[in-house]
């Protein structure tokens, strides 16, 4: 969307030149200017963005639960989606505080068995033995990885946070279309940012709705391949394999090698984790390359590069919630940069066909 019209009568074209790089120059510290920012109060961001996207999810049931009982009034709608929404995210966390200390202490069973494997590969290998530690220069990612649920119990007041965060959009939501209406000078602009605002409503709408299907599916495969080998705690493992699929690209097949790894600590043989990597394996490649295509219809305009380069930026950024919510984040990234000529540039380059939301395109 072009907000400002750069060209006046009788101004020499060197100028316009000039403002337009003095206003690129502008834009650009101002988003160097705001990651900073978001990087240094990144525990008080984080909640936020994540009340954002319970928020989305609400507007969605309700939309859904308005087309199937469209009698119904819409104060009751909300309610119960929101209250669906909230006690699911508060299930997430509960699950989290009680099953995350015991799951600590079994992924710390996994190192000795590791260096075991990879001991006896190092001498078939003709090298002096070799233990994880030594691998990772002295640090040891299991007990990283342990130490992250041993501390599961800070969960309770990042789930606070974001029900004080979520309460106050609620709150101002209705306040927002009349803000929205005051940056914006004619009526053409506003009506070009509602397009722009509820075409990214529907793309994060649609996302949302089709990975959260696809996780689900792969946990039901996850919790049923490890009830059936006999895999404890399948339910809180299965629930890791669900956010895990959240990730773009390498989070399915991530998910597929945690409850190996479970397998792993209690069993200590390779038949079983093996059994778990195949059959999980080749249910992810199923949903991921099969179903979820014929499903999935338009695919959002990110070029994959960026897919991935925006889970290690947005993880960086958000902590693990920016890595769940990368893909969705930087849809509106790119609706927010294309908006305006200065940044319209970083929206070319994040998009897939170098034409980032067309809805916005003037008429």
């Amino acid at each position: 969307m072009r907000l400002f019209s750069l060209r006046r009568e009788g101004t020499p074209l060197a100028s316009v030149t000039g403002l337009s790089a003095v206003r690129a120059s502008v834009v650009f510290l101002a988003i160097v200017a705001i990651g900073v920012l978001v990087k240094i109060f990144q525990e008080i961001v984080s909640p936020l963005v994540v009340a954002a996207f319970l928020l989305l999810l609400i507007d969605s049931l309700s939309q859904d639960l308005n087309s199937r009982f469209p009698r119904v009034p819409g104060l009751l709608r909300g309610t119960v989606a929101g209250l669906v929404i909230i006690a699911g995210f508060a299930g997430l966390i509960v699950l989290i505080v009680f099953q995350g200390p015991p799951f600590a202490k079994q992924i710390v069973g996994i190192e000795p068995h590791l260096n075991e494997m990879l001991g006896q590969a190092s001498v078939m290998a003709g090298q002096p033995p070799l233990t994880i530690r030594e691998l990772f220069s002295g640090a040891s990612p299991t007990a990283v990885f342990a130490q992250a649920f041993a501390t599961a119990r800070s969960a309770l007041t990042y789930f606070a946070l974001v029900m004080i965060y979520l309460g106050f959009l609620l709150v101002s939501r209705r306040e927002f279309s009349a803000k929205m209406d005051q940056l914006y000078d004619t009526a053409q602009h506003r009506e070009q940012a509602r397009r722009v605002f509820n075409s990214v409503r529907n793309a994060v709408e649609q996302y949302m709705r089709l990975v959260t299907f696809k996780a689900l599916l792969i946990a039901v495969v996850a919790y049923a391949v490890m009830l059936g080998l006999n895999v404890h705690p399948a339910l809180f493992v299965a629930f890791l394999v669900f956010l895990s699929a959240f990730v773009p690209i390498v989070g399915a097949f991530a998910g597929a090698l945690i409850p190996a790894l479970v397998s792993l600590a209690t069993s200590g043989n390779l038949t079983t984790p093996l059994l778990i990597v195949g059959l999980l394996g080749t249910g992810v490649f199923l949903i991921d390359n099969i179903l979820m295509p014929k499903l999935q219809g338009d695919t959002l305009n990110i070029d994959p590069l960026l897919v991935l380069i925006s889970i290690t930026f947005w993880g960086f950024m958000l902590g693990p919630p920016g890595a769940l919510l990368s893909t969705p984040l930087t849809v509106t990234l790119m609706a927010i940069a294309a908006e305006f000529d200065g940044s319209r540039w970083l929206a070319i380059l994040i998009s897939r066909d170098g034409h980032p939301m067309k809805e916005a395109k003037p008429g």
